[in-house]
């Protein structure tokens, strides 16, 4: 898309570019039949080529439209505009963690970083129940609201890649290096432990201001594969201190290379981070909390 004011399917206005990355661009964009605002994910063009990618993009649209959780962002339409797929969703009004965490290198306050961790587990566990894996959890693709609430976003992209789907994006495995379940760097089948693992990695930029692997921000995409699939990762209480050991143990399973050592769920996730600030797992509570 490159141009205000066109009309998408012949009912969305674009309005403003709101950001381009790998995965497209996002525009806000004016539902004049419902009267709101929206945002306009428009998907690289490349996946418009395949009928059968087309076609897949269209089931699995349907499919996580359906989703409805206060902690995933909610899908109202799809479809193919100029060459391009596109999906119509809520637009928020917030900050995504990848944001925050620049503003707060060393890590976020311990209350908090819980808080948000223990929301995204528990919209995760939800997305998991129905067989649907994100496959890109990173603070990127996880938005604080005002209030609070967390919104884990990009699920209508994923859906490119339920359980029962072994799609890979131009011929590659899909995800983000930082974040990648070791059995998703080896491009093997996923299921929704891999989302945990990922999760495992933001809990610890949450906490430290950087994943457990790091080579990748310095460009050796390989490097940080291989930590993924063969180093222990460094102990939160050492590089956090604070942290008690009921969380240290929690991210070593998130972690753990096998899928089998992690935990059950996601709500058995969200359950044990909310034990241990002493509300309920998931709920939005005082995210924007003081120092620990």
């Amino acid at each position: 898309m490159n141009a205000e004011g066109v009309r998408v399917d012949g009912r969305y206005r674009l309005e403003v570019l709101l950001g381009r990355g790998g995965m497209g661009e996002v525009w806000r964009g004016y539902d004049p039949q419902l009267d709101r605002r929206v945002a306009i994910k428009f998907l690289p063009p490349q996946l418009a080529v395949d009928t059968h990618r087309v076609s897949r993009f269209r089931r699995e649209a349907q499919v996580t439209a359906r989703l409805q959780h206060p902690g995933i962002t909610q899908i109202f339409d799809n479809g193919a505009h100029g060459g391009q797929l596109h999906l119509v969703m809520e637009l928020l009004d917030g900050q995504d963690l990848a944001t925050v965490l620049r503003e707060h290198p060393a890590g976020l306050p311990l209350h908090q970083a819980l808080d948000l961790t223990a929301q995204a587990a528990d919209a995760l566990g939800y997305a998991h129940d129905q067989d649907i894996v994100h496959r890109d959890v990173k603070p990127a693709n996880l938005m604080l609201l005002p209030g609070g609430r967390l919104k884990v976003c990009d699920f209508g992209i994923a859906g490119f890649a339920r359980a029962d789907s072994g799609l890979t994006l131009e011929g590659s495995v899909m995800g983000t290096p930082d974040y990648m379940a070791p059995e998703q760097c080896l491009a093997r089948h996923v299921d929704g432990r891999a989302d945990l693992y990922a999760l495992g990695c933001v809990l610890f930029a949450l906490l430290t201001g950087h994943p457990p692997f790091t080579r990748y921000r310095y460009g050796d995409f390989r490097a940080v594969m291989m930590e993924h699939l063969h180093t222990t990762p460094p102990t939160l209480s050492v590089l956090r201190p604070g942290v008690p050991p009921e969380l240290d143990l929690l991210a070593v399973q998130l972690l753990a290379k096998d899928p089998r050592d992690r935990p059950a769920s996601g709500r058995d996730v969200a359950d044990r981070l909310g034990a241990l600030t002493g509300e309920g797992g998931g709920s939005p509570g005082r995210a924007g909390g003081g120092p620990a």
